[in-house]
């Protein structure tokens, strides 16, 4: 429960605060750092940490664990007490999570601008802290729900194993900074996309678009069965399987089911009476999610789309999710209204140009200058929501509400 003995300072007084503020920050950071160093490469030149560490190697851990690895816990630490019915944590239990997180990200992100291998292997190593403490006390939340006699909470299971295996990508991308053996770095990848963002995002669109249609579309009927996310998990299994022994048809086959799925999941979500723009941006996000995993599928029976598929699940529906959502969470606890606002549209738009320009590089074998178009719109598309949301999280709620 909260404490009301000791007022914590803002930047704590909840739990999404400072990872929010940590998110943007990061975020906006690396894709800042992720751009610059396009440009070096469009020029001829090669940036990199180490000579076995190019820009091009780092991008990805970079953004998974700086960018949106603070935004994931910012949101699970608000929502999971809620989806056991229980209070919201204490700021003295979210803290240290949310400190470790901002520290870790910032020393990270300092080792990546100065090329400087120890400071980006001690904000990881901090980072790690963090996560782990983060994941200690959510775990701690599941066991007293068993205790108490109360339904299991699938979604929060979903949420926390998720968060279990993104702590072991975290591990293998430490293990890859210390030793270059590509060998880690590609472990860490296939846990950080399969098992760990894809099945967040996809854990909480499961719970959370259903029941924000049925608060704001009259006469609306939430579908979102338990067996659907043991059934994500099995095919994100195939998927992580195929990728690791190069086996075409078991890739093939998650991907496929995971399209079917999600696109049957669009479908039972959309709404057919009228719906406000935070849910239409939540539900056109979505639709990614089986265009990510339909040119997966087809990339995998012998298309050679490269990197199309990989950066339509990432850019397109991670990133178009993390921007309605986190929306949703910064104008509902900010005393702010429910609704997607001109620069949240425009970081929007800009996620959407961003995914069809990666795509497009990917098809036409890693173009370095639709690289930098794509990199500059999600940049330039996001920087100023990012800046918005930043000056949000730092003042006082504008209601006078306490959080």
């Amino acid at each position: 429960m909260r404490s009301t003995m000791i007022k914590p300072p803002l930047l704590l007084a909840s739990p999404h605060r400072l990872p929010f503020l940590t998110g943007s920050l990061g975020l906006g950071s690396t894709a800042a750092w992720w751009l610059s160093a396009l440009v070096q490469i469009h020029a001829g030149s090669i940036k990199a940490i180490a000579p076995a560490m190019p820009a091009s190697l780092l991008h990805g851990p970079a953004m998974l664990f700086l960018g949106f690895t603070p935004f994931v816990f910012g949101f699970l630490l608000t929502v999971i007490p809620r989806w056991m019915s229980y209070p919201d944590l204490a700021w003295q239990h979210y803290a240290p999570v949310g400190v470790l997180l901002a520290l870790g990200v910032t020393c990270a992100q300092i080792g990546l601008w100065s090329a400087q291998p120890l400071l980006l292997l001690g904000g990881l190593a901090i980072l790690g802290g963090g996560w782990s403490l983060g994941l200690l006390f959510l775990a701690q939340l599941l066991l007293v729900n068993r205790r108490d006699g109360k339904p299991p909470c699938w979604h929060a299971a979903s949420a926390l194993s998720a968060l279990a295996l993104g702590l072991l990508a975290l591990l293998c991308a430490i293990g890859f900074v210390i030793t270059i053996d590509p060998r880690w770095l590609r472990w860490s990848n296939l846990l950080a996309i399969n098992g760990f963002l894809l099945p967040v995002f996809l854990t909480v669109a499961h719970r959370m678009v259903p029941f924000f249609a049925r608060m704001v579309v009259t006469d609306y009927q939430p579908w979102r069965p338990d067996w659907l996310l043991a059934a994500i998990w099995a095919m994100l299994g195939l998927r992580l399987l195929g990728e690791e022994f190069v086996q075409a048809t078991t890739l093939a086959l998650g991907s496929t089911g995971l399209a079917l799925m999600t696109s049957v999941m669009a479908f039972k979500w959309w709404p057919r009476d009228p719906a406000p723009g935070l849910l239409k941006a939540l539900l056109w996000g979505f639709l990614w999610a089986p265009a990510g995993f339909a040119l997966s599928a087809l990339d995998a029976c012998g298309w050679a789309l490269g990197r199309a598929p990989l950066h339509a699940l990432l850019i397109g529906f991670a990133g178009s999710m993390l921007v309605a959502m986190v929306t949703r969470v910064t104008q509902g606890h900010s005393g702010r209204p429910l609704a997607m606002f001109g620069l949240a549209w425009a970081a929007f738009a800009g996620i959407q140009l961003a995914a069809v320009m990666r795509i497009w590089a990917a098809l036409r074998t890693e173009d370095s200058a639709i690289l930098l178009l794509a990199a500059g719109a999600f940049l330039f598309g996001l920087a100023p929501w990012l800046v918005r949301n930043a000056l949000v999280y730092s003042r006082p709620r504008i209601d006078g509400r306490p959080g």
